[in-house]
């Protein structure tokens, strides 16, 4: 794949919303970070949820084949998997607006084996099934551990607000404060590492800080969407067949007038 082939698919730009600017603060404040947070929170919450229920009900089906109870429910299961991949590729809408390619219908069958073999050999079907369950788990712990920091990240920038109402005590004695790091005999005892809120001052650092560290850790966030979204458009859409005919058919050919201002 060219640079050009690379530069568009599916006949629009790839990462239209998801586009990394070297501004940080106009990337901060552009619809692409918070598009990805809202994504990979999603993607968080329903991984958990999907993994279980395709894992489960795939094995579930498999097992119960042997007394044949098990054939009704693995058509059930394919068109349920397929379910779950319009499902994500209607999530995928969040960071790609323009949408992904249609989705081939099951092929016609007439008769219970038939379909049972179609919409198992259905190019969906399997690509889901290894989406959910192969590709679910590692997905889940990138976008968790990407996504918490984020948000600790943003929390930190509004240290300065809160930072007096978290109470702390050691031996009977009580602050208000917070802390990064260790403190076992309290925020001014010895073998204490870390830093300690307990003023405006260091809740103004913390805060200068937590920014510095947000604007650069919204590239690894969009990043993290792209790879989510990139493994959704490969794995569970695949590649457009009329991608090239599309970018001819956009392009402006020799009898293109020019526009005029």
């Amino acid at each position: 794949m060219n640079t050009e082939d690379m530069a568009t698919l599916y006949g629009t730009p790839i990462w239209r919303r998801l586009r990394m600017y070297r501004n940080p603060i106009r990337m901060l404040f552009s619809g692409g970070v918070w598009a990805s947070a809202w994504y990979l929170l999603g993607s968080i919450v329903i991984s958990i949820g999907l993994l279980a229920v395709v894992t489960s009900i795939t094995i579930t089906s498999a097992a119960l084949v042997i007394i044949w109870a098990g054939l009704p429910l693995l058509i059930g299961s394919a068109y349920f998997i397929r379910g779950c991949v319009v499902m994500e590729r209607g999530r995928a809408r969040a960071v790609i607006p323009e949408g992904l390619p249609a989705m081939p219908p099951v092929g016609s069958a007439e008769g219970f084996f038939p379909t049972l073999k179609a919409v198992w050999k259905d190019r969906i079907t399997q690509r889901g099934l290894a989406h959910f369950t192969l590709l679910a788990l590692p997905l889940l712990i990138l976008d968790t551990v990407v996504w918490a920091i984020w948000v600790a990240f943003l929390g930190g920038v509004t240290v300065p607000i809160w930072y007096r109402y978290i109470p702390r005590g050691f031996n009977g004695q009580h602050w208000h404060g917070l802390e990064y790091g260790y403190f076992p005999n309290g925020p001014h005892g010895k073998d204490s590492i870390g830093f300690w809120i307990g003023s405006d001052l260091s809740a103004t650092v913390a805060a200068v800080a937590s920014l510095v560290l947000l604007l650069a850790w919204n590239y690894v966030l969009v990043a993290t969407a792209r790879v989510h979204a990139s493994t959704v458009r490969t794995v569970v859409a695949g590649r457009d067949p009329m991608a090239a005919a599309r970018r001819v058919l956009d392009s402006p050919g020799p009898l293109s007038s020019p526009t005029t201002t």
